[in-house]
């Protein structure tokens, strides 16, 4: 098996266009028997390119063709209906489509249903061979194989297939992947771009996972450009936090002054005084074709080691993994200090990084329904004929943080259909948002639509982000029956 770790790409690759090489520089690679895999992702997609410099006929038709299986459970072992295996379809146009695995070399069948997952195949040169060849790009959403970046490194399991007609050739990496998952690759998904926008970084704490700290105010909220990603706006941390060194700062003290080991000192609010800080975590370090999953933690002088800022990390840079759950929802002061392998001291630059906390839960109710001026409890049937009117539905969707960032209301019903118009929404219109304490939101006179037991579903997320993305999300539901 082989060890493939994804970067990042802050631009979406267009896939269905023609070969870019400005696309793929710097990708994770494998290894192929007539070629070369490439893959890169940003929060959203893994895109992957398949160079296949052995496939020099430019034949038509389906012959040519790949499998990509992740185990999406990542227990090197077939689920059931859980695993996919992505392919292109049997016949023209060649588009892509996925089946589930039931067993070694068994599959539902391509599943219907819209995806956002897309192919395309073109022949010409790359920089891996002047020789004309064939190539596919294909884009996979992360949330189809369940892979959501956070704090720590996603590794997911997976195999690939290629086959040509011209020359006639099938290839699966590793061998037997469609019948025993437990010699699979890995394949390691980037956190987020390797180095921040020039300019934003903090002089010696860089920023906090993908947010850069130059966009962290004095209050400790983050905000990002609309274009940027993760974009975030006016918002706290919360889960578990990367804060990240300044490469060329900590380079410099590490090269040039003998910096091996550093302390960090935190506070609770942004006076009075520090105390030295003290969390262990796990990274790992790319050494000898593999990775090894090191622990850091303090020694009895609260002192860290510093690791050389030129060695391979999976997340690069890490000075500090913070989890936050269970600290005060408040704001957090951190600085560092280094400290020669003798622990002397040595001059770094100065910087306060502060983050704002909020590991709370917003107050989401239903706090009540009413049918033509009348309470409806839950699991009622309601007879909707012998008393005309309309539905209300009471809600709270409440911040007291003021870190709201949406609310919806919504009335599922039957297998898995929504009435439309959604009954409620709002998102965040800037500030402090605190949401709604009390609302009454009117159905439409169209609801119900049919007889059939309905779910209100209250949903909110909140503006707390782990540097990588908004975190957490909450709902409230309502069961009742409407007779038409």
């Amino acid at each position: 098996m082989a060890i493939v770790r994804s970067t990042w790409t802050s631009t979406p690759i267009n896939v269905m266009g023609a070969y870019n090489p400005a696309d793929w520089l710097q990708p994770g690679k494998l290894a192929l028997p007539v070629g070369q895999l490439l893959v890169k992702n940003d929060n959203n997609f893994a895109y992957i390119a398949m160079d296949l410099i052995g496939d020099t006929g430019n034949s038509p038709g389906v012959g040519d063709y790949f499998w990509l299986t992740f185990d999406v459970d990542g227990n090197r072992s077939i689920t059931p209906r859980v695993d996919i295996n992505y392919g292109t379809y049997p016949n023209l146009p060649i588009r892509i489509g996925h089946q589930f695995y039931l067993g070694p070399g068994t599959w539902t069948g391509l599943q219907p249903g819209p995806s956002k997952a897309l192919v395309h195949q073109t022949f010409g040169p790359t920089p891996a061979s002047a020789t004309p060849h064939r190539i596919w790009q294909l884009r996979v959403p992360l949330s189809e194989i369940s892979v959501t970046l956070g704090a720590t490194p996603v590794q997911l399991p997976f195999g690939v297939r290629v086959a040509s007609s011209t020359p006639p050739f099938v290839h699966d990496s590793p061998v037997n992947f469609d019948a025993d998952f437990s010699h699979l690759h890995t394949l390691i998904f980037a956190l987020g771009p390797d180095g921040y926008p020039p300019g934003t970084a903090g002089v010696t704490l860089a920023g906090v996972g993908s947010i850069p700290a130059t966009t962290i105010n004095a209050s400790g909220r983050a905000t990002t450009a609309p274009t940027y990603v993760p974009h975030v706006q006016n918002a706290a941390f919360g889960g578990v936090l990367n804060i990240l060194g300044n490469n060329v700062t900590v380079a410099d003290l590490y090269n040039n002054h003998a910096a091996r080991k550093y302390r960090i000192r935190h506070r609770i609010g942004t006076v009075g005084p520090w105390t030295d800080f003290r969390q262990t975590w796990a990274n790992y370090h790319w050494v000898g074709g593999t990775y090894v999953l090191e622990s850091f933690g303090p020694d009895a002088n609260d002192m860290y080691p510093l690791p050389n800022p030129a060695d391979d990390y999976s997340i690069q840079k890490l000075l500090l993994q913070w989890n936050t759950t269970g600290e005060v929802n408040s704001v957090h002061q951190f600085e560092a200090d280094f400290f020669t392998a003798t622990n002397a001291p040595v001059a770094s630059p100065a910087q306060t990084l502060t983050l704002l906390v909020d590991n709370s839960a917003p107050d989401i109710q239903i706090l009540g329904v009413e049918h033509a001026g009348h309470p409806v409890q839950p699991c009622d049937i309601v007879d909707v004929t012998a008393a005309p009117g309309p539905t209300r539905v009471h809600i709270r969707a409440f911040d007291a943080a003021g870190n709201l960032d949406s609310y919806a209301l919504n009335a599922y019903y039957g297998l898995n259909q929504v009435f439309t118009p959604v009954l409620a929404s709002a998102g965040y219109p800037g500030g402090n948002w605190q949401g709604t304490n009390d609302s009454w939101i009117n159905a439409p006179a169209t609801f119900p639509p049919v007889t059939c037991a309905y779910e209100f579903r209250l949903t909110a997320g909140k503006r707390v982000t782990n540097g990588y993305g908004y975190i957490g999300s909450w709902e409230f539901s309502d069961h009742m029956t409407f007779k038409k």
